[in-house]
């Protein structure tokens, strides 16, 4: 299945909305006893499901991006609190910012094409 880059700007927003999400839920839950932080799922895995395939056509192509960014600490857990909490607050304010980046990103693509499509059907009548 082929997808337009606006398609996939939209789903990528909408993934990364899912993610703050989570990442959210791992930070109000800092001091629930023994809570684990959860992380979100790559959004190549979330195109994969939906049966959207990211493919390199030629050589001088960008692969996909990790989506580490987004991932909460969950994987790589060092340290928990005497209560057995596994959130580090600093990991994950650090993945909020870095989520919000992409969300920008993903906005500006996104006003990229509407603002290429405007210019191509010319001014309204």
């Amino acid at each position: 299945m082929t997808e337009n880059v606006m398609g996939i700007a939209a789903k990528r927003i909408d993934y990364l909305e899912r993610a703050q999400n989570v990442l959210a839920q791992n930070i109000a839950n800092i001091d629930t006893p023994g809570y684990i932080p959860k992380s979100a799922m790559k959004f190549t895995d979330m195109l994969n499901d939906r049966g959207v395939s990211i493919s390199i056509t030629h050589r001088n192509d960008l692969t996909p991006a990790d989506d580490s960014s987004v991932n909460s600490s969950d994987s790589s857990i060092s340290e928990r609190a005497p209560d057995g909490n596994a959130v580090s607050l600093d990991q994950e304010l650090a993945a909020v910012a870095r989520t919000q980046i992409d969300q920008q990103y993903a906005v500006n693509i996104y006003k990229s094409y509407i603002g290429m499509f405007t210019t191509a059907l010319g001014p309204s009548v």
